[in-house]
């Protein structure tokens, strides 16, 4: 019998009550909303943060954050050169100039030496992300950004329920974005939100978007799906955990010439939007792609380095051979394949393994 991928995002009775009491009580069509409201509560409860401010997708979020930080014409903001590359767009929208660094080399994130290398007196902000269930250095970035007076920009998008030393996945940077894109762990189609403990930034949103309504508003419908989902994101996390070490553990034993690079640091509890995978070269890497095809798995392409941008579209301050390495080597597997039974593990790692 083939491999069954389960399918996303879930249909769940607990999904189809919640639009259904939105109907019912036509909430679905006010502008200001309790269903709204409660995903509001619920993800203040959830992410350890004091003000929540829901929109319309993760890319508006990293906007909406930039323009609240005070970004403008003539500022730089850091970014790794292996990231979701609307984030560089959204910094050459305000009319600032990307600041391009390295990643790390235990994680997908800035390297803190180059993000520090890369300062000067137009650098205003800098924009970390949480890729592929690791979690960067988030706390050493924090600490760094308060240094240089840099306001940080915590993207937790492919990351929701991740926990750092204790601490949720949002909580640490001056702002944090969230994405409920149709794909994502937490989805409603469309969506996202920007999360801050700081009242002044908080009212910097507030500013940006209340024209008296909404700019960029999530619908209470969407909302309304999204409080099951949170309920559950704990639980499907750990399921997901659990096939990550499971694959990783199964593709070594197979000495296959991928390799999963599953997070595994002590304090990191991760949480995955992609599962890396590593090819021992740009053509295996095709390969096993084209094989993943075939069979419905969903694997695809990791993130293009941007490290081959112009000059006169963004500043590079330090070596990126690790954003470009990765960019040649890596390819991503779907969570959604990680909410397969563990059962299952032998005959997708033989599907993509290359055994």
């Amino acid at each position: 019998m083939p491999l069954t991928i389960p399918p996303w995002p879930r249909q769940t009775p607990e999904i189809a009550m919640a639009v259904s009491r939105c109907i019912e009580s036509a909430d679905w069509g006010r502008y200001q909303s309790q269903t709204k409201n409660t995903l509001i509560t619920a993800l203040e409860s959830f992410f350890e943060t004091d003000h929540v401010r829901l929109c319309c997708s993760g890319t508006a979020a990293i906007e909406i954050s930039l323009r609240a930080a005070g970004v403008t014409t003539g500022d730089e903001v850091i970014v790794s050169a292996f990231d979701y590359p609307g984030n560089f767009r959204c910094i050459e929208l305000l009319g600032a100039k990307p600041v391009l660094v390295d990643v790390a080399s235990e994680n997908f994130g800035p390297d803190v030496d180059s993000v520090s290398a890369a300062a000067n007196k137009q650098v205003r902000a800098v924009i970390a992300s949480h890729l592929y269930g690791h979690a960067c250095d988030i706390a050493s970035l924090r600490d760094l950004c308060d240094q240089q007076g840099w306001v940080l920009i915590e993207d937790a998008c492919q990351a929701p329920g991740m926990r750092v030393s204790g601490k949720p996945a949002g909580s640490f940077g001056h702002l944090a974005t969230l994405s409920f894109g149709g794909s994502k762990p937490l989805s409603s189609g469309n969506g996202g939100a920007i999360l801050t403990d700081d009242g002044r930034l908080a009212a910097r949103i507030a500013g940006l978007l209340d024209r008296p309504s909404e700019a960029f508003p999530l619908s209470a419908l969407q909302a309304s799906v999204l409080v099951p989902q949170l309920a559950e994101l704990e639980n499907h996390n750990a399921h997901r955990n659990r096939i990550a070490w499971q694959i990783q553990q199964q593709l070594l034993r197979m000495d296959s010439p991928l390799q999963c690079l599953a997070e595994t640091r002590d304090g990191v509890d991760p949480a995955y939007y992609k599962l890396a995978l590593r090819a021992a070269s740009p053509a295996i890497r095709n390969q096993v792609v084209a094989t993943a095809a075939e069979h419905n798995v969903p694997i695809g392409h990791g993130f293009r380095s941007m490290a081959r941008s112009s000059e006169r579209r963004c500043r590079k301050p330090v070596s990126l051979d690790r954003s470009e390495a990765l960019a040649n080597e890596i390819c991503v597997l779907d969570h959604r394949a990680l909410l397969i039974d563990e059962a299952d593990v032998l005959e997708l790692c033989q599907l993509i393994g290359m055994s």
